[in-house]
Order: structure tokens, then C-alpha cells, then sequence
């Protein structure tokens, strides 16, 4: 189960996830993504992954994805932080 909640702070779309970023949740983070994105044009986005408790491989392809589009992350936790950080620096070495 994954619960994504969407708000705008200071000219910034926040995507609050909870839960499990893992199987069709993956589809459906990035569905609510492309159409919360789409309908504020040039707003940047920032995932708040801080209260999810599991990323599995395809969500973290989709991360990936989102971070190469401009999306910035918060998270807590050793597990979330190491993947934002093996995220960003995989993005750096592209770059």
C-alpha cells in the first residue's frame, strides 16, 4: 500500500509518499507524478520519501527517472537516504 499526497510550498509540487514503493504503486506514483506535474507548468517537485518503509527496483528506476526530470528528494532513515544518494550520485556520473 502507498499513500501519495500531493501540496504546493513556496512555489514547489511536494509529493508525500507512506508506505511501500513497490509493485503497481510504482505505476501508480508515477501516473500521479506526470499529472500533478503536467498541470503546474515549470514548478519544481520534491518527493518526500520519508515515510516510506520499502522501495523496490522499479521504484527505484523510477526515482531515477524523476530525479533525470528535476525532481529533488527528502528522506530519513539509513535505507531511504543511501538510495537518494546512490540516486544522485548515479545522475552525476551521467552528467
Amino acid at each position: 500500500m502507498l499513500k501519495i499526497t500531493t501540496q504546493t510550498e513556496t512555489g514547489i509540487l511536494v509529493l508525500g509518499l507512506e508506505g511501500k514503493l513497490a509493485g503497481p504503486w510504482v505505476d501508480e506514483l508515477e501516473r500521479c507524478w506526470r499529472s500533478a506535474a503536467g498541470t503546474r507548468q515549470s514548478i519544481p517537485v520534491r518527493v518526500d520519501l520519508s515515510s516510506v518503509t520499502f522501495i523496490d527496483e522499479e521504484g527505484k528506476e523510477l526515482l531515477e527517472k524523476m530525479c533525470r526530470e528535476g525532481a529533488e528528494f527528502t528522506a530519513s532513515g539509513c535505507l531511504n537516504r543511501c538510495i537518494v544518494e546512490g540516486i544522485m550520485r548515479s545522475q552525476e556520473k551521467k552528467v
